[in-house]
Order: structure tokens, then C-alpha cells, then sequence
């Protein structure tokens, strides 16, 4: 197979103004893009012949667009909205996401961690109080062709490049944050440890004719050669964050103190361990940080525990408590909360939340329930997840239950008899609602017996 030298390292590829994406200049001034711009490709860089790229890119959009079409088709998509989020996954993420496996492989270049099997897009459905289909979603992990070699060994060079060119379709794109949170929470340095390789995804809400970037940053590596602790360096990094003024202070302080003052309330062998930290690539003065933590314990107790930071967060309604139950009950297949969810011994077992901060608001939480794990297979999850749904007056376009929208989605009834379709299913609590998402794993690399628990 050919590699490409540099790859996707960028050049016209931004839209960018004196101060958005020159490092030097960026610190010295909160600047906005010159939309004059286009992005666009420029194989000469890669190192690699044109065709090479092109067949990679158009195997991953067979086996990845389709998919992402038929998410937003069940979702009631527009056929133009359609179009549009199509062109832009077969256009440019398809092409950035490396070499295609031939389907013979089970083993890939680069360990993806967007997925237990190192697919490096993860799909998802999130439903709102305000609509009864859902948003579609998608995260990706670029992933360069000398991705893990000595030349690019933390797969530092790919992740830039689609980032600019989501310009088009992302009015509001703002890297102010991001650019800081790059550099001080990310290594090209690797560490001689067994964790996960990434520390950069990139994440696209799909709206009807734009969409909203998010970037997550995983900082074990950065973490481990400065030889910090992941909490200690993201908060250092947020403690750090610059505010788009230059006067005031970010304004994280009191909602980061709450956050990590609980985590370390905790004893050292059962403390959450923080695993990715998230901005918003919007204006700063709208952007959210996002701080995720894996926690061990797998009780109901324990999630309403986490989700309320212990008391510091007003107790859960009991209708939203009730919702909670309820939730858990369908997705898990169990009868009751009562019992702990049975101990797996899995790099992405136990229970993943997030918490989000404002600046100089109240900290939000979300539970990422791991039905990759605990649940009994696809199609329990499924029929669970119909049935709280449909009660709620929520499914999919044209009154589709979420069950059918999944076997449809998968592709065939018979892979939802097996767990790995599922990756979680999470909740938010607003006031006695609670805001669903769904997340699912295309499963390029898995092997049914690697997907059976």
C-alpha cells in the first residue's frame, strides 16, 4: 500500500484571517475567518497517487455514507439536507479517515478509541423535548496514512485538515478555544504506556442545511509527559483558558471547582477518572466545556449520585427520577435498579458522564449508560429504548418506532441478536424531562465473536 508523506497536512484548506489559525498571530487577537476562501484537496500533498486516495475514500463512504444517509433519512432529513451532509462526508471525511480495511482484516493501522473495535466513526440519534424525531449526528477520528509509524506516531497530522474544511457548511466555526486547548492538552510525543493512542476526535451536529463543530481531546499522553494526572491537566488547561476580551476572566472558576473538588472527594482507588475534555467550536461567549469522567460503579444509586455531584447539584425531580428508572430498566433488560449492573472487565466498562460548564453558569451533567456492556443484546436495547420512547410521544419520520429505525439502520434484524450495534444511550436531565441520545458503532472492524459479551 502507498502512504502519504504529510498527509492532509494543510495549505488552502482554511478559510482563516490573520488571527484564527497562524499560532503567533492567534495569540495576540481574538480575529474572525474571511469567508473569500474555499476549502478544497490538494493531492499533490499527500504523497500518494490520486487513485489510491480516491478508491480509500470512496470504500469508506460506501460503507460509512450509506449508513449516515439512512440516519438522517429515519431522522426526516430534508432529500437537499440529504445532499448536502452527504457531499460533505464523501467530499471530506471519507478521504481523511486512512486506509479502508478490504474486509478481510480484522486488525486496523491506526486503534481508533471512538469505538471498542476501532471503527473511527461513531453514528447517533439525539432526541430533544422539542421535537419528536431526532438529530443526527456523527463523530470521526481523521486518521493519516503514516498514523502510528515513527514519521507520525500520535496521528497528530490529519485532524487539522477537515477541521478547515468544515468551514462551509459551519458558519459559526470558532477555533479560538480550540487552538488553546490543542496545545495544552495534546503531545506528538508518545508516552511508553499501554492506553489508548487518540487524543483528538471531531463531532458534527447535522442541522438541515449547516451543522455545529464540537472537538474532544483525550489528554492521558500529555498528561503522563508531564507526569500529571488527567484532572490535574485539565483543569490547568481550563483554569487557562483565555477569555475572547482579555480582561475578565474566563469565567469557569466556581463551576471547574465544583466539578473537581467533587471528583476528589472521592477515595484515590474508586476516584472518576477523567477522560476527554470537549469545546464547542463556536464564540466563546456560547461555548461549552465538557468534561468526561469514567466512574466504576455501576449502581443506579451511584448515577443519580454522580449526576447531582454528590448534593452540589439540586436532587433530581421525581418525575425525572421515575423517567431515570424507567430508562435504566428498558435499556439494561433488568426488572429493577436494585441490583449492580454485573462487573466486566473492559478498557470502556463502567459508567461514563459528562460535565458541562458555562462560563458563569451552573455546571450540567449527562450519564452515558454502556449498553455496549450491560445490556442483554441489539435487540433488547432496542425494543427497551422503543418502548420509553413511543410513551413520550418520540421515534422517528413518519411514526417509525426507534426498534424498525434500528434494524433498518443496521442493516439486518439478525446482527441486533448480538451486543456491539449499541454503544450507549445517554441522558440529561432538564427540569422532569430527560434528553435521549443513542450512539452507534458501525462495526468495520468487528467480528461477531469480538462483539459477543
Amino acid at each position: 500500500m502507498e502512504v502519504a508523506h504529510n498527509f492532509f497536512t494543510p495549505t488552502a484548506d482554511f478559510k482563516r484571517s490573520q488571527n484564527d489559525f497562524l499560532p503567533h498571530a492567534y495569540h495576540q487577537g481574538y480575529g474572525r475567518r474571511n469567508s473569500s476562501q474555499t476549502a478544497r484537496f490538494d493531492l499533490s500533498l499527500y504523497g500518494l497517487g490520486a487513485d489510491t486516495l480516491i478508491g480509500h475514500a470512496a470504500m469508506w463512504n460506501m460503507r460509512l455514507g450509506d449508513q449516515l444517509s439512512r440516519l438522517m433519512q429515519l431522522a426526516g432529513y430534508s432529500k437537499d439536507s440529504q445532499a448536502i451532509h452527504r457531499a460533505f462526508f464523501a467530499e471530506n471525511v471519507a478521504p481523511a479517515l486512512g486506509p479502508c480495511p478490504d474486509g478481510t482484516t480484522t486488525t486496523p493501522q491506526w486503534p481508533s478509541f471512538m469505538t471498542d473495535d476501532h471503527s473511527p466513526v461513531e453514528f447517533s440519534w439525539a432526541w430533544s423535548e422539542k421535537r419528536a424525531a431526532p438529530c443526527a449526528r456523527y463523530s470521526a477520528e481523521p486518521i493519516g496514512w503514516l498514523a502510528g509509524s515513527d514519521a507520525d506516531p500520535l496521528n497528530t497530522k490529519a485532524t487539522i485538515g477537515l477541521l478547515g474544511r468544515t468551514l462551509p457548511l459551519a458558519p459559526n466555526l470558532d477555533l479560538y478555544w480550540y487552538r488553546h486547548l490543542l496545545g495544552a492538552l495534546t503531545t506528538n510525543t508518545p508516552t511508553s504506556s499501554n492506553h489508548p493512542l487518540s487524543q483528538t476526535f471531531t463531532a458534527f451536529d447535522l442541522e438541515q442545511d449547516c451543522m455545529t463543530v464540537k472537538y474532544y481531546f483525550l489528554p492521558t499522553h500529555r498528561a503522563l509527559s508531564l507526569g500529571k494526572s488527567n484532572l490535574e491537566l485539565a483543569e490547568d488547561a481550563i483554569k487557562a483558558l483565555p477569555s475572547p476580551c482579555h480582561t475578565d476572566k474566563n469565567g469557569f472558576e466556581a463551576p471547574l471547582r465544583t466539578v473537581t473538588s467533587f471528583i476528589r472527594s472521592h477515595p484515590t482507588r474508586s476516584q472518576p477518572t477523567v477522560e476527554i475534555v470537549a469545546v464547542d467550536c463556536v464564540d466563546p461567549a456560547l461555548s461549552r466545556i465538557k468534561i468526561y469522567v469514567r466512574s466504576m460503579e455501576t449502581s443506579f444509586d451511584s448515577v443519580v449520585h454522580m449526576l447531582t455531584l454528590g448534593g452540589s447539584l439540586p436532587p433530581l425531580t421525581d418525575q425525572a427520577q421515575s423517567s431515570l428508572e424507567e430508562l435504566w430498566c428498558a435499556v439494561f433488560g433488568v426488572s429493577d435498579t436494585s441490583q449492580e449492573l454485573s462487573a466486566k472487565n473492559h478498557r470502556t466498562a463502567g459508567m461514563l458522564y459528562y460535565y458541562e460548564l458555562k462560563a458563569g453558569g451552573r455546571v450540567g451533567s449527562k450519564v452515558y449508560l454502556p449498553v455496549r456492556h450491560y445490556g442483554k443484546s441489539d435487540d433488547q436495547i432496542a425494543r427497551g429504548l422503543s418502548g420509553y420512547l413511543a410513551k413520550r410521544g418520540k421515534g422517528l419520520d413518519g411514526g417509525m418506532s426507534y426498534h424498525d429505525g434500528v434494524a433498518a439502520l443496521c442493516g439486518s434484524r439478525a446482527k441486533l441478536s448480538r451486543l456491539g450495534f449499541h454503544t450507549y444511550i445517554t441522558c440529561a436531565v432538564k427540569g422532569n424531562d430527560l434528553n435521549i441520545n443513542a450512539y452507534f458503532n458501525p462495526q468495520v472492524y468487528c467480528s461477531s465473536a469480538s462483539q459477543t459479551l
